[in-house]
């Protein structure tokens, strides 16, 4: 279908994209991190089987590109300006499995299926909220599997302080994109259901 086609385009793009996305200093070096937000955004846009496929695309990206960064030291992964950020990348963390990106984005993007209807109805007061409960979610669900590996539970003021920052400006942004693919649907023709998972779950 052609509107899936354009949004798969389009989440490649966010990932080229992503490399020119400056830091915003005065906000504890908060960074908006372009392809999952779009990811969290196509998800409501989506069907439920598409929302899978984005999921694994956008994990398998965002671990290929940087898992393999080498870490300096573990002072520097829970630094404010670098490593903190390091940690919610996934960038050095040599430890994390490749491909639990994939499992993160899957489980936040079936939670942001349940807002399809809202979305559907042009109502983003929800779904933007919800884009901030994803973020919130993914960040810390990655620090927490970062601390656990390394067996040292660690939460510095500092980490609170950018999780929070990232997903504020994940919130600013969301409802550009939502605005853009909502226009894309309708200028495509394309309609929005919600069947839910029991539909998927006994193959109708």
């Amino acid at each position: 279908m052609l509107f899936n086609s354009v949004v798969l385009i389009l989440l490649l793009l966010s990932f080229g994209l992503q490399e020119f996305v400056p830091a915003v200093p005065i906000a504890y070096h908060a960074r908006l991190f372009l392809p999952a937000v779009f990811f969290f955004t196509s998800a409501v846009a989506t069907s439920f089987p598409m929302m899978l496929l984005l999921a694994f695309v956008t994990g398998f990206l965002w671990d290929a590109r940087f898992l393999p960064a080498p870490m300096a030291s573990p002072d520097e992964a829970l630094a404010l300006m670098e490593g903190v950020e390091r940690q919610f990348t996934g960038m050095g963390s040599g430890e994390v499995m490749f491909g639990m990106s994939i499992v993160f984005f899957g489980l936040f993007g079936t939670l942001m299926q349940g807002v399809r209807p809202l979305f559907k109805r042009g109502r983003l007061e929800l779904p933007v909220v919800m884009i901030g409960i994803a973020v919130f979610g993914w960040l810390l669900s990655q620090y927490l599997m970062i601390t656990f590996i390394r067996g040292s539970f660690s939460f510095p003021p500092a980490v609170w302080s950018k999780m929070i920052t990232d997903t504020l400006l994940a919130m600013l942004v969301a409802p550009l994109l939502f605005l853009l693919l909502h226009a894309l649907a309708r200028w495509m023709r394309f309609e929005i259901r919600y069947d839910g998972l029991r539909h998927y779950s006994h193959g109708r």
